[in-house]
């Protein structure tokens, strides 16, 4: 771990994609030691984090060798499974920039560091992302004007288009950049959300359309089950998130990870003390599940899949998954009950 850290803080440009070996060694360590996978996330996550500030530091350092100043403070930010704290391998990028000021030389400088990030975490391992959701398109990078425009499109016109674009969004976790400006980017947002009752109903609504399976039967049944396998990550992960966002926005937070999310709930009392409990222990049953058999996935060298299958789990694991299943369903309705859907 510290050998991985030093690693970090001394990269540069060619030596970046070393560090993914190191924190793959990291996770597999913490996987074959059977460590809870929320505390084994916690750790990726921090490590992730710091190749991220590592990264940008880099780009702006190249940026200023080439006679490119930067002209006013920013923020970045990470999106979908690192921006929930829940990305353990490289996959693609999901991220964003928030700039303080709009000038035609604010413009020019961010564009090229927007590019420079993205250029630079391909180096270190992360593909690009297929949607484009990277700081290097125009779309996922503005002054705070701007993006306080988009925000406000997204939620008066909420085609089924803009609101996948919100969901992934409001996973944002702040990585680097000036904390000032990340507080008036907070600001600005929950502005936003304090006028978009409709905007959170169309969320309720697209989420109804994804509800999460329940598997009621008594275990001795299981194997008689019609269905024999479940996509953890769109059949369930995805709804648990997406009803916790809701759920979230509507109490005033914005962004964090999942736990943060239930935490902030739990304290607002729109949890009880013994539902969040459950919840935890059903998130990470989920994730433990759908982690290992990624991970093995990845040293084997088959291809990726979330797909679970029930031939393969025991009579715990499908216990605990039956349990686990019901809960989530819960927080579901919890959301969805909130608009009377």
């Amino acid at each position: 771990m510290i050998k991985t850290v030093q690693k970090i803080e001394k990269a540069h440009r060619d030596s970046l994609p070393q560090i993914k070996t190191g924190i793959y060694e990291i996770i597999d360590s913490l996987i074959r030691d059977r460590v809870p996978i929320l505390k084994t996330l916690e750790i990726i996550t921090k490590l992730y984090d710091r190749m991220s500030g590592r990264i940008i530091a880099l780009s702006i350092s190249e940026l200023r060798e080439k006679g490119l100043q930067q002209p006013c403070e920013f923020a970045f930010y990470h999106m979908g499974s690192s921006g929930r704290g829940e990305q353990f391998m490289l996959t693609d990028q999901d991220h964003f920039l928030v700039y303080e000021s709009q000038s035609e030389e604010a413009g020019v400088f961010f564009e090229e560091l927007g590019k420079r990030i993205t250029s630079n975490m391909e180096g270190a391992g992360y593909a690009r992302c297929k949607g484009l959701m990277m700081c290097s398109e125009e779309k996922w990078r503005g002054s705070l004007s701007v993006w306080e425009e988009r925000l406000r499109t997204w939620m008066l016109q909420s085609t089924n288009d803009n609101l996948l674009l919100a969901q992934n969004f409001f996973s944002y976790r702040f990585i680097a950049g000036s904390e000032g400006l990340h507080a008036k980017f907070e600001a600005m947002a929950q502005e936003q959300m304090k006028r978009s009752r409709i905007f959170l109903y169309r969320l309720a609504q697209l989420e109804r359309e994804h509800p999460i399976p329940t598997l009621d039967q008594p275990l001795r049944s299981l194997f008689k089950l019609q269905r024999k396998s479940m996509d953890m990550k769109k059949e369930v992960l995805f709804p648990y998130h997406h009803s916790l966002q809701i759920l979230s926005l509507m109490h005033g937070k914005l962004s964090g990870t999942p736990l943060e999310k239930i935490d902030f709930l739990q304290e607002r009392q729109v949890f009880s003390k013994e539902f969040a409990h459950d919840l935890r222990g059903s998130v990470s049953t989920i994730l433990t599940l759908y982690v290992t058999q990624r991970w093995q996935q990845e040293k084997s060298g088959a291809a990726p899949s979330s797909v679970v299958s029930f031939t393969r789990m025991s009579t715990r694991e499908k216990e605990e998954l039956i349990l686990s299943l019901k809960t989530l369903k819960e927080l579901q309705s919890q959301a969805m009950a909130r608009f009377s859907l």
